[in-house]
């Protein structure tokens, strides 16, 4: 019986020896599994790595290349502007800057005219045009000092001035159509052509004024709209005037137009008398 008993046991001892060389077997081999793994990741991520430093110097190559040719293509088109801009300059005989060649387009008159309304030009003094201070959009009156007929042999016409026109709008000061604040231009210059927007008829009784007198702008303000009853201006009422506000009495003298002499002036004044103090001082009964 004991034979078997040992006969087990080799047996035994033979198949521990199994188990235990393939398990250092199977770790030998996951060890060296792994250590190839390891080795080939890491092949694969320098050859990544050089992959993608080869990409990023391509692109920058490509990107240094391609500013390279737009700073190349500025070049040309600058010196193609400043040629061109040499070329004008030289067939117009103007010694002047490159910039002034170019020239600015100005929107239509057309479009800016308000419905119903005509636009016409007038031709005036720059200090009758509010001193040159006037903007394309301001509101204005016109007054009118107009060469009017008498009658008279020794004094066909008479000179009368009136607000003929009231809250007409300025299109326009010579070609300036929408920039405001041409001040110092307009006031550089003796006569202004300043445009308006007038209805049809208003459009004929301003050329006809124009052409019989001499016309004067009052600049509004934007405020106001309204319209007022206003007597044309001549010594009368201005003698009316001056005696309702300041106190003053302005009269013609009696010599006539027809007598061949002017008509004199005459400014006529109330006489006040001294008046004498409240308190009165007395020396030896005679008053001081």
């Amino acid at each position: 019986m004991a034979l078997p008993n040992l006969e087990n046991k080799k047996q035994i001892i033979v198949i521990v020896f199994a188990v235990a060389a393939g398990i250092i077997a199977s770790a030998l081999v996951g060890s060296y599994v792994s250590s190839k793994v390891n080795e080939e990741t890491g092949k694969l991520a320098i050859q990544y790595e050089k992959a993608q430093a080869t990409n990023k110097v391509q692109y920058e190559q490509d990107l240094a290349l391609l500013n390279q040719k737009i700073a190349e293509v500025q070049a040309s088109a600058s010196k193609a502007a400043e040629d061109a801009a040499r070329a004008a300059v030289a067939q117009k005989g103007d010694t002047g800057a490159a910039a002034a060649a170019v020239v600015k387009k100005k929107p239509s008159l057309a479009l800016r005219t308000p419905s119903g309304k005509r636009a016409i030009t007038v031709e005036l003094k720059s200090l009758g045009a509010v001193g040159g201070l006037l903007n394309p959009g301001d509101f204005v009156d016109v007054i009118a000092h107009l060469d009017m007929p008498t009658g008279k042999k020794l004094n066909p016409k008479e000179k009368v001035t009136a607000m003929i026109f009231q809250n007409l709008q300025v299109l326009a000061i010579n070609t300036n159509i929408d920039e405001p604040g041409a001040y110092d231009a307009q006031q550089g210059e003796k006569d202004l052509k300043v445009t308006f927007a007038v209805d049809p008829q208003e459009a004929g009784l301003l050329a006809f004024a124009e052409q019989n007198g001499n016309l004067e702008l009052a600049l509004r303000t934007p405020m106001e709209k309204g319209r007022t009853m206003i007597p044309a201006a001549n010594w009368s009422t201005l003698g009316e005037y001056v005696l309702e506000n300041s106190g003053a009495d302005i009269k013609l003298s009696d010599n006539g137009e027809e007598g061949g002499k002017k008509p004199e002036l005459k400014v006529e004044t109330e006489n006040v008398q001294e008046t004498k103090p409240y308190i009165q001082i007395f020396r030896g009964g005679k008053e001081l």
